[in-house]
């Protein structure tokens, strides 16, 4: 899982096009790998983009509203910080364990 959301991020990082974009929303939308909120972000991005991604040009503000939620989607993507492997400090409770053994 933390090689997809890499994946992701780098991909975020190098979408110029809308239709790289839109690609990569579409892909964040069909794997069950995401988070609910990803999803939801990328679903936005679709939305934007589906009705205009095969045309020649679209509107300014077609555009524009894409951009914003793309731009929103890469925020949560560099926000997600994966866990090393071997690092339980993800995992609840764990501490509390580990430290009564010492």
């Amino acid at each position: 899982m933390e090689q997809i959301y890499r994946q992701w991020q780098l991909s975020s990082r190098n979408a110029t096009s809308y239709r790289a974009k839109f690609i990569l929303a579409t892909e964040i939308l069909k794997s069950d790998m995401s988070s609910h909120e990803i999803r939801r972000a990328a679903r936005r991005v679709v939305r934007a983009l589906e009705a205009v991604i095969d045309l020649p040009i679209a509107g300014a503000d077609v555009l524009r509203t894409a951009r914003e939620h793309f731009g929103a989607l890469t925020e949560l993507l560099a926000a997600m910080e994966p866990q090393p492997a071997g690092d339980d400090g993800h995992c609840p409770g764990r501490e509390g364990r580990d430290s009564k053994l010492m």
